[in-house]
């Protein structure tokens, strides 16, 4: 089997995908979510324990936000009273869906990161701050399983003193954990991945590269398949059907070109946009455009129904979401996201 390699986008729009999918079903007959289901979410257990990390993240937070200069919370009794209503209220997780669903997003692009490049995860999330304290990454040691002796053995490096800079404590992890390790497609978290949710990989060819690459999925659920189905051939839907490149392959190479990625297809009339924006996209637009949130981009398309005009609809988005989500008016998905909106009003 081949090395896996991944984009930072196409992690990103699999983690839309896959945390839709799993957040929906495991609420569909529950309202919140505890400490035992989160340990039990998935069979991936990193992923599981990224959750619990978040939370414990938030945690930290909230306990930083009830201090207060005009009370002593160092005076025993208190401290001990913090502790003993922070043990009780670790047991009493439960968190909603529309909170939990972001947590599941993040934890699902940690996982994918921190599987295929340790070193570049742990400056992500331990170089943010100027101060690392040996104390809190040995707290958050528990939370690894995934190159759990290399986390180990940073730790014990650390250990020498009780804080570094952000820059020498990545210095100290990086000389002895492996970049960028070889993980194959017969990985077990990567086969627990495609248990959740199959990952397409284009057989290669003998003129192909021998480094494949797991493109965003195509998995749909049965209602969208049946769209799919009786959409016209001239849709995008089809013209995606006759390539194997990613989305962001095809972006890609339309910057690089003349004329859009819209400009690529039939320019005919789209009757109904939602069933005209194939899956994959419609993914990478709700990642890139909207913030992750499905609600927001469906509820964007619905609006087009009450414009006449291309004009008046792109004033709506650029004045309603541009600002919002501080879209980049000239990248290739802000573009791609108008050419074919304004095929809505041919």
């Amino acid at each position: 089997m081949s090395q896996i390699v991944l984009d930072k986008q196409v992690i990103q729009s699999y983690s839309v995908a896959l945390s839709e999918k799993l957040c929906n079903d495991y609420f569909a007959d529950k309202n919140t979510i505890g400490g035992e289901g989160i340990l039990r979410f998935t069979e991936i257990e990193q992923l599981n324990l990224f959750l619990l990390l978040h939370l414990y993240d938030r945690w930290k937070e909230e306990m930083q936000r009830i201090r207060s200069p005009y009370f002593d919370y160092e005076h025993p009794e208190v401290a001990q009273a913090l502790k003993t209503f922070v043990n009780k209220l670790s047991k009493y997780i439960s968190v909603k869906k529309e909170f939990f669903r972001p947590l599941v997003q993040k934890s699902v692009v940690d996982t994918l990161t921190y599987l295929l490049h340790p070193a570049e995860y742990i400056e992500q999330e331990f170089g943010k701050t100027n101060l690392v304290l040996t104390e809190d990454v040995k707290e958050k040691e528990k939370f690894y399983k995934l190159y759990k002796d290399d986390f180990a053995h940073w730790v014990d490096q650390l250990s020498i003193k009780t804080e570094w800079t952000g820059t020498e404590a990545i210095a100290a992890y990086k000389l002895f954990a492996p970049k960028a390790p070889v993980v194959q497609y017969s990985d077990p978290t990567v086969e627990k991945f495609n248990r959740l949710l199959k990952l397409n990989i284009p057989i290669p060819t003998p003129q192909q590269a021998k480094v494949e690459r797991i493109v965003i999925p195509t998995d749909v659920p049965k209602e969208e398949k049946t769209k799919a189905e009786n959409t016209p051939k001239t849709t995008l839907n089809a013209a995606f059907e006759k390539t194997q490149a990613t989305v962001l392959d095809t972006l890609k190479e339309a910057k690089g070109s003349s004329g859009t990625l819209a400009e690529k297809f039939t320019k005919t009339k789209i009757e109904d946009l939602k069933t005209s924006i194939p899956l994959n996209m419609k993914f990478l637009f709700i990642n890139t455009l909207f913030d992750g949130k499905a609600q927001e981009y469906n509820e964007a398309l619905n609006q087009m129904e009450h414009y006449s005009t291309f004009d008046a609809a792109k004033q709506f988005l650029t004045e309603k979401y541009s600002v919002k989500y501080l879209w980049h008016m000239r990248s290739a998905e802000v573009e791609e996201f108008f050419e074919i909106v304004e095929r809505k009003f041919y």
